[in-house]
């Protein structure tokens, strides 16, 4: 017996450690599921969506005027999301119905459920997409570097990192279950599975368009992949479908009329609601700048920051649609374009959030590992964004973290905003973008 033990464990090793870093990376997610529960106003605003979807009703979910925190401005997927986790909370009876039949789980974790279900459920969401990004970390670094000791680091270095147990099971937001989704879709398109690429790209932006600064890039990679016609159509009429059936169940007067009010209504007049050079994110306009407080009209050198930042996108797609086409088209040179653009847009767009980095953040992880040469400019990405998200989550509750990054005019602030800067063009010098571009000049 002893020694078929020693046998299935030498076989399958591997596969052991690489479940047991997935367990632990759950476990410590979920210990942080109910802590800081006050501080996460997004949160508490999500659950107050997720249970007045049943008390409204979908078709006056988006219309209803009265709430408690704020409106609805997500996309409907979203909105689901929320309330089909206040449904498997709110029957948290039939847990303890099974529980009387088959005992499968202690009674503790029924009475954790019913204090703190709402917040689980909520959050598992992100949760399991943290663990799915590990996972997927792990086979392209594998795929790849044909090295198990650096698929498991690289794995390790997402699933213990303090940015992503923040936002995901502390914080409640889902920028890692949209960008399990979106980088699935990417890959995908190196795979020329096309229908299911066009499908998950959708879904992303359908759950938050957080990856809609991307689009342009994912039609340059789409078209660059020359799908067949018959595909182009699958993937449309499929899309076309999710589109529909998620959106069908809020819409009073047409999926159409329903959309264009939303996006006109609601998700744009949100997304640039603070006009502020910078809302939450160290980049470029808070080094220069004071962190939400300068207005987003103010102007450099006589020209609107706006301009330079359309400038800098404009320029920065430019830049890599060379390196693609000088490229093999390889999953490193998407990673590369992804985190390029990705982080480009965190810099220099006004308007931005604290979170809008982590498009780039596992490309950054997995280009780390792949070019040794930029590891160091990803670990001070790494702490540069995680004081973000610190400083971001808990100044209002915490006076005193405020005042810490706020002292001697912001210099933190501007320190941690500063180093993405320079981190930044490091990378892209290494990268050898913008080599490419001159070269092809």
């Amino acid at each position: 017996m002893l020694q078929r033990i020693k046998s299935f464990l030498k076989r399958n090793h591997k596969n052991l450690i690489l479940s047991g870093l997935l367990f632990f990376g759950f476990l410590v997610r979920i210990y942080f599921v109910d802590k800081f529960i006050i501080v996460s106003g997004d949160l508490l605003l999500y659950a107050d969506w997720g249970q007045k979807f049943w008390e409204y009703g979908s078709k006056n979910f988006y219309y209803v005027a009265d709430w408690y925190y704020a409106p609805p401005n997500y996309p409907p997927i979203i909105s689901l999301i929320y309330a089909y986790s206040y449904w498997l909370y709110d029957h948290k009876y039939v847990l303890a119905q099974i529980h009387n039949i088959v005992k499968f789980y202690p009674s503790e974790f029924i009475d954790y459920f019913y204090k703190n279900g709402y917040y689980l459920t909520l959050k598992l969401p992100s949760i399991i997409a943290d663990l799915a990004i590990g996972i997927f970390i792990y086979r392209i670094i594998l795929s790849i570097t044909n090295s198990y000791k650096r698929s498991l680091f690289a794995l390790s270095i997402y699933l213990f990192n303090p940015v992503s147990i923040l936002l995901s099971s502390i914080w409640g937001q889902t920028d890692s279950l949209i960008a399990i989704i979106a980088l699935l879709s990417f890959y995908l398109l190196t795979k020329k599975h096309f229908a299911a690429s066009v499908i998950l790209y959708f879904l992303s932006l359908y759950i938050k368009p957080n990856w809609l600064y991307l689009l342009p890039l994912y039609f340059y990679l789409f078209v660059k992949s020359k799908p067949k016609l018959r595909e182009i159509i699958v993937g449309g009429v499929l899309t076309l479908t999710l589109f529909i059936i998620s959106t069908l169940p809020f819409s009073k007067e047409g999926v159409l009329n329903f959309s264009i009010w939303l996006w006109r209504d609601r998700l744009f007049p949100t997304a640039f609601v603070a006009h502020k050079a910078s809302v939450g994110a160290f980049n470029t306009y808070a080094a220069l700048f004071k962190l939400d407080y300068t207005p987003d009209d103010i102007s450099v050198l006589g020209i609107p920051v706006k301009i330079i930042s359309y400038f800098i996108y404009s320029l920065t797609l430019l830049g890599l649609v060379v390196y693609l086409r000088r490229s093999k088209f390889k999953w490193e040179s998407s990673l590369s374009a992804i985190f390029v653009l990705g982080f480009g847009v965190y810099l220099f767009f006004t308007n931005m959030l604290e979170r809008y980095f982590f498009a780039a953040f596992v490309p950054l992880i997995m280009l780390a590992i792949l070019k040794p040469k930029i590891f160091k400019y990803m670990i001070l990405i790494n702490i540069a964004v995680f004081a973000n998200l610190f400083f971001s989550f808990f100044r209002r509750k915490y006076e005193f973290i405020a005042d810490v990054f706020h002292a001697n005019n912001y210099l933190l602030i501007r320190i941690f905003s500063l180093i993405n800067l320079f981190s930044w063009f490091m990378i892209l010098k290494h990268l050898r973008i913008s080599n490419k571009l001159h070269h092809d000049k």
